[in-house]
């Protein structure tokens, strides 16, 4: 049996000088052990990101504050995108990134766009001088390091009217010394070790990922093709429709269907995502998972047909209808993370009035054979079957064309 795929992201507060937590550190993590554990800082970036503001969900890692993450230098010069919504995100420029015209035009544009630029473990000198400027947060790395250098640190960095952070606290002696000097947030173990939150997450298709973003770039766009492959790609689809009815995205509108979720995110967006996936990295996808799926959709938007409904908002009902065996978890919490549509929301929680629900419950019978009896939704016995029948072909033909 496949071992299950997870994601994980640590997470370590910062504090202000009443001790009310501002904000949190996202830290790489790729299992329970608490430790960050990596080669490529480019691929531990994406990761992070990607099970921060997709699997795990900003709201949950982070309620109401917001996050610091350190970008290595082809993030910066935008190699690879930063998705995060400024207005939630702290961007960290680690010490190592080397400071250059190039860097400086990169984060005048993050600042620009709302961005907040913090400079990471930070030390003064004539080639780190001219990211004063765009430095809202200054951290200063107190670990091993004597007072007086940290007194002569901390005077040099005051007049640049910067938030001055100490991080790595490690003791009490420590603390009440950076709080007496003046020092305004917080961060080290001694305040709080490093937390680590774990999700089930779906798998990806790399020939199925490249496919759609070749779509999405296509000179003669085809939405509706896109939302086909998008569809065939459970990974993706989940991850858009968690990412398109995230509060950074909804606005409170509901999402219906995996069309809107790309038009609501939009191009720019969804091409975003994918590369991130990409450079995260890709797993096998079972073939049987995204063809269960595909048949589920397909026949639930037949069956809306019949029965005068949404036919969209059924498919996008069938598309879900897996996702609690998938992530292991009971689907009302999957949804609550989701601003679907009402219809969409009634067909999947099973309430026993509603002919959307019904639909729905015919489908997964039909997928169990278990429709001798009579279907749930009470429309002629040939009518599923041609459904079903029709949506077997047409996710097989999905699915040859990945």
């Amino acid at each position: 049996m496949t071992e299950p795929l997870h994601a994980y992201v640590g997470r370590q507060a910062i504090f202000d000088r009443r001790l009310q937590v501002v904000g949190y550190e996202l830290l790489y993590r790729n299992s329970d052990e608490n430790r960050a554990r990596f080669s490529d800082a480019d691929k531990a970036t994406a990761e992070t990101m990607l099970n921060a503001f997709v699997e795990l969900g900003l709201d949950a890692l982070a309620p109401g504050v917001p996050v610091w993450v350190n970008f290595p230098e082809a993030f910066l010069l935008g190699k690879y995108p930063i998705p995060l919504p400024p207005e939630r995100t702290v961007i960290e420029v680690l010490e190592d990134v080397p400071v250059t015209p190039e860097l400086i035009s990169a984060l005048e544009r993050y600042r620009a766009d709302g961005y907040k630029i913090a400079l990471d473990d930070f030390i003064l000198n004539d080639s780190t001088r001219p990211l004063l400027d765009l430095g809202w947060a200054i951290k200063v790395d107190v670990l091993n390091v004597a007072k007086d250098e940290i007194a002569r640190q901390f005077a040099e960095l005051k007049p640049t009217g910067a938030l001055l952070v100490a991080e790595k606290i490690s003791t009490h002696d420590e603390n009440v010394f950076l709080r007496d000097l003046g020092f305004y947030y917080f961060q080290g173990h001694f305040l709080e070790m490093p937390i680590v939150s774990k999700a089930k997450r779906m798998p990806h298709d790399r020939a199925a990922l490249v496919k759609i973003l070749s779509a999405l770039y296509d000179s003669k766009l085809d939405l509706r093709e896109i939302e086909t492959l998008v569809a065939a790609e459970v990974g993706l689809a989940s991850r858009l429709f968690r990412l398109a009815s995230s509060a950074a995205f909804s606005l409170g509108q509901p999402i219906e269907s995996v069309r809107q979720a790309v038009l609501r995110l939009g191009v720019q967006q969804v091409s975003a995502l994918i590369v991130l996936v990409m450079v995260a990295g890709f797993d096998d996808k079972p073939l049987e998972l995204a063809r269960q799926a595909l048949i589920r959709a397909r026949m639930c938007e037949a069956l809306a047909r019949h029965a005068k409904l949404a036919s969209d908002q059924l498919f996008t009902a069938g598309l879900l209808s897996l996702l609690d065996a998938v992530l292991d978890r009971p689907l009302h919490e999957i949804l609550a993370q989701m601003q679907i549509a009402p219809l969409v929301r009634e067909a999947l929680e099973g309430n026993q009035s509603s002919t959307a629900s019904k639909i729905v419950d015919t489908v997964r019978h039909q997928a169990r054979g278990e429709l001798r009896g009579g279907n749930p939704v009470g429309l002629p016995a040939q009518t599923v079957f041609v459904a079903w029948y029709e949506a077997i072909r047409w996710a097989d033909d999905v699915i040859a064309k990945i």
